[in-house]
């Protein structure tokens, strides 16, 4: 319920009417069996582990059972921009494991389309606090997808930022190859930005990095 109650609130101040049945045929419906949530499993059946294919096309059938249209309406151009915040907020609250993975991934593959690298950086970093995952490597995927030429000024400033943070993290866990792909990113965003003394400085460390200094 409270989950309901928060993704329902978000997706109507994002301007996404949540369709659902009326209370009438609601109230009329045996309730479907539930999947256990977080908090009726003991800690130690929590598996770090990001769920199998097979639990994630059982997950997004649950989460389309609830909340039917939301993920085809994130295919669109308007769904795109507005819906990863709302569903990576919305995942905060999620209590069923395989559901809120699926809502993170999902928020990715929208905030890739709609260039939103800040949105990308939430869901890794969320995810990565409950699964055993390379979330360097996966962001820093995400974020080579992402058209940078097609952005706008503010989108490519904040994605050149996200780009530095990535490169900073690589480089502390030792992956200097990661590190430089995300530097190259980041000279891109603030390229694209119009900011030349951040580019500038970007790309010295860039080739600072891969000269071994």
């Amino acid at each position: 319920m409270r989950w309901a109650c928060v993704i329902g609130a978000v997706f109507v101040v994002a301007g996404l009417p949540v369709r659902g049945d009326s209370p009438e045929v609601v109230s009329q419906r045996e309730p479907p069996p539930s999947r256990p949530t977080m908090q009726e499993l003991p800690a130690a059946a929590l598996s770090t582990t990001p769920p199998s294919a097979r639990d994630i096309v059982e997950a997004r059938a649950e989460f389309n059972r609830r909340h039917p249209g939301i993920l085809a309406r994130g295919r669109t151009s308007m769904g795109a921009m507005v819906l990863p915040d709302a569903l990576i907020e919305a995942a905060v609250a999620e209590e069923d494991r395989d559901v809120k993975w699926v809502m993170l991934t999902e928020a990715r593959k929208m905030a890739v389309a709609s260039g939103n690298a800040q949105a990308i950086d939430r869901a890794i970093v969320l995810a990565s606090a409950s699964w055993e995952f390379d979330a360097v490597d996966e962001e820093v995927r995400d974020l080579k997808e992402i058209p940078v030429r097609m952005l706008a000024p503010q989108r490519a400033v904040a994605f050149a930022e996200v780009c530095e943070k990535v490169a900073a993290r690589a480089e502390s866990d030792g992956r200097k190859d990661l590190a430089i792909g995300a530097l190259n990113l980041a000279v891109r965003g603030w390229q694209r930005a119009g900011a030349i003394d951040a580019a500038r400085k970007a790309a010295v460390r860039h080739d600072e990095m891969i000269a071994g200094e």
